[in-house]
């Protein structure tokens, strides 16, 4: 988008050029009109924008217009070297003219200082639409209250940071995206912030403080990425809520099978809910009372299911996983990322069991990932193979560290297999790679 926009100044730059075709070269620079120079500029990043400085005596200073001021990797390299960077970042944003739209703080091994607040207090609180902090070592950077009067704020990204409203906060009403990781937040008051941001449409949360329970009243929100510890999960009002990934850092939930059935049970509230990805352990605890063969709920509207960390030696994962399937009856895409070390004969015999006549009519693509070829990973495939009437194709990506031959053998294998579609195809994605 943003060529576009630079290839569309160049053609008024061309055009004015022809026009003033008998003035000097440094005068065409000069001259140029003052819209064509503030979108130049606004296309140009901060390392480049500087750099114009040096093509006219009246270009010095144009940059000091830019409306995007992102440092990062690259402004680290070209113009720090002995510099300060706390000092030339505050000389900038003093300099600075007219609407910043955009501020961006990442550079290798930042850490929080004071002087963060000072820059906070020098960009216009009225035009900035797109803020990030990164801090990347020592202790998370409490957030000036300033920040929280961003009323045009629409993309807000923070990294190790501490995120503590004040009293009276009325919320980003603007807001579509926010991302945060390692940031302290307070639990209590997390959904009330959430709320106050009305058309919220992206949430990412990752590794940042552990929740109870974590409410979620996002009537706009579409995304939702959580990575962490929580108890239980809400979804208040979240109908437009279509991609749900949630990653657990840690599998201690203390609470037995409450949690997971607090977890589908709440995903199943979600009417626009149709990709879902998670770790497949975090079904397990659906067994505590033995095999389950289908939910209480079903998840109507999930088309794309993404499995990841599955183990294929515990029964009760299996198991909880196929009840997951079952109940899923507009699934179209499934995913399993196989994380398998031991072979039990149980799960075997388990998945052998399981009746063929289960009709998983609407499945068409299965992606087997790390995929070793033991026994228990074989009979799930065969089961799938059995049961899904419209699959068109199963792909089959072999675990590097535990397949010889390429996956050869083990395709070998899985063609002999019978198919309940006749168009189904399985395909070794190494091979085709």
């Amino acid at each position: 988008m943003e060529a576009n926009k630079l290839n569309q100044e160049i053609v008024l730059l061309r055009k004015h050029i022809r026009m003033c075709s008998g003035t000097s070269e440094a005068d065409l620079i000069s001259n140029l009109p003052v819209s064509i120079v503030e979108n130049i500029m606004g296309c140009l990043p901060l390392r480049d924008a500087v750099r114009t400085s040096i093509l006219s005596r009246e270009w010095r200073y144009k940059w000091v217009t830019c409306p995007e001021l992102v440092f990062d990797f690259w402004f680290d390299q070209m113009f720090l070297g002995h510099h300060k960077l706390e000092k030339l970042v505050y000389l900038i944003l003093k300099l600075h003219q007219g609407p910043l739209i955009k501020f961006a703080l990442q550079v290798p091994a930042f850490r929080s200082c004071p002087d963060i607040d000072q820059w906070v207090d020098l960009m216009p609180n009225n035009t900035i639409q797109d803020f990030t902090l990164h801090i990347s070592r020592g202790d998370n950077h409490k957030l000036p209250s300033r920040i929280f009067t961003f009323n045009q704020l629409r993309k807000l990204k923070l990294y190790k940071c501490v995120l503590y409203p004040p009293l009276g906060f009325k919320g980003f009403n603007k807001l579509l995206n926010l991302d945060l990781q390692n940031v302290d937040l307070v639990p209590q008051t997390f959904a009330s912030f959430i709320s106050a941001c009305p058309i919220l449409e992206r949430l990412r949360m990752i590794d940042c403080t552990s929740f109870n329970c974590l409410e979620i009243d996002a009537p706009a929100l579409k995304f939702l990425e959580f990575h962490g510890v929580f108890r239980s999960i809400s979804f208040t009002y979240s109908p437009l809520l279509a991609e749900v990934i949630i990653s657990f850092s840690s599998i201690d939930f203390g609470t037995g099978k409450c949690f997971s059935s607090n977890l589908i049970t709440s995903l199943s509230c979600l009417p626009s809910l149709e990709e879902l990805h998670m770790q497949a352990f975090a079904l397990q605890e659906l067994a505590e009372d033995g095999l389950p063969k289908k939910l209480p709920v079903t998840l109507e509207t999930l088309k794309i299911l993404h499995l990841s960390d599955m183990y294929f030696e515990k029964i009760e994962e299996i198991a909880c996983v196929l009840c997951l399937i079952r109940s899923s009856p507009n699934l179209q895409k499934l995913k399993i990322t196989a994380f398998t070390f031991d072979v039990v004969e149980s799960v075997g015999e388990y998945l052998r069991a399981q009746n063929s006549s289960d009709c998983l009519a609407q499945l068409k693509t299965v992606d087997m990932l790390l995929f070793s070829g033991v026994e228990p990973e074989m009979e799930f495939v065969k089961y799938l193979l059995a049961s899904a009437t419209g699959l068109e194709e199963m792909a089959i990506l072999p675990h590097a560290g535990s397949v010889s031959d390429g996956g050869e053998s083990i395709m070998n294998e899985l063609n002999q297999f019978p198919r309940a579609s006749a168009k189904a195809e399985i395909i070794n994605v190494k091979n085709e790679s």
